[in-house]
């Protein structure tokens, strides 16, 4: 029948005019791939920070540097054999002499800080008052006090850390005061235990025995230590530059304690007993 439509046709043969319909992924255009990126080959992929690295190392002028370093490795493989050889030849007799010398040197640095800490337990009643009739005096006359420490194992054994003077009185005060009581106390205790003794001839008993010790003991921490006579000689020598009269009289006497506290405490323990006990054997006699 002319001029009457075709029959729809369902299917057609690939052989035949009509085309296929095109696949929807082959329709997109432009610069981007249509497949996701779970699908994306290895070779589009950036070079991940290992790759990276690992080039950065491989690019590094490995060789050169080798060739730098095999003449200092050298030269100190050749010292340190040197050193182990001579090591050797001096055997285990050098290594003990070595030991002894350094022990002796550390005893002998040692042996006076021994003693003074030994001098400063025997006699701790004496440290802990000579502390606190220095932290009063300072109380007393106005100043600072920012530490007190009435006794340690250590030299010294009993210090109080307050403010700087201004006056050369102020500093004499603090300083030999406490000096004033104590060899008053040592007098008293010494005078009647070498009374019984040199004159009663009297047995000695423990009473005698705690009164030397007392008495020894307060006569041992009387004199100032270096860190509290030591400035004061400082503060009394800058004073007779200023014709201070007080300084003028005590520039000697300070200068002198200075010196006998500036090695330690056993030096101002011995000077002090010294003249504690002629002091009381003076009395007595």
């Amino acid at each position: 029948m002319s001029g009457a439509l075709d029959p729809i046709q369902e299917e057609l043969p690939f052989d035949l005019g009509g085309t296929a319909p095109t696949p929807p992924e082959k329709r997109l255009t432009g610069p981007f791939s249509p497949l996701p990126k779970s699908q994306a080959t290895a070779d589009d992929l950036p070079p991940s920070i290992y790759e990276q690295v690992g080039a950065r190392l491989r690019a590094l002028p490995w060789k050169r540097w080798r060739s730098q370093a095999t003449p200092v490795l050298q030269s100190s493989v050749q010292q340190l054999g040197t050193v182990a050889q001579v090591a050797v030849s001096r055997g285990a007799p050098y290594t003990i002499k070595l030991a002894r010398a350094t022990a002796q040197v550390a005893l002998l640095r040692a042996f006076p800080l021994l003693i003074a800490r030994s001098i400063h337990i025997f006699g701790f009643p004496a440290v802990v008052l000579r502390t606190a009739l220095q932290c009063t005096i300072a109380h007393r006359l106005g100043l600072l006090i920012d530490e007190v420490t009435y006794f340690r194992v250590d030299d010294p054994a009993g210090y109080t850390v307050y403010e700087a003077p201004s006056r050369l009185g102020n500093a004499l005060a603090i300083a030999y005061l406490p000096a004033l009581v104590l060899f008053l106390l040592a007098l008293i205790c010494l005078a009647p235990a070498l009374t019984p003794r040199s004159i009663l001839h009297l047995p000695v008993t423990w009473l005698t025995w705690a009164q030397l010790w007392l008495g020894l003991a307060f006569a041992a921490h009387a004199l100032p230590s270096y860190e509290e006579a030591g400035p004061v000689a400082e503060q009394a020598r800058v004073g007779v530059t200023r014709a201070d009269p007080v300084a003028v009289f005590w520039v000697l006497p300070a200068q002198a304690v200075a010196l006998i506290g500036r090695f330690g405490g056993i030096l101002p323990a011995l000077a002090g007993i010294a003249i504690a006990w002629w002091l009381a054997g003076a009395i007595v006699r």
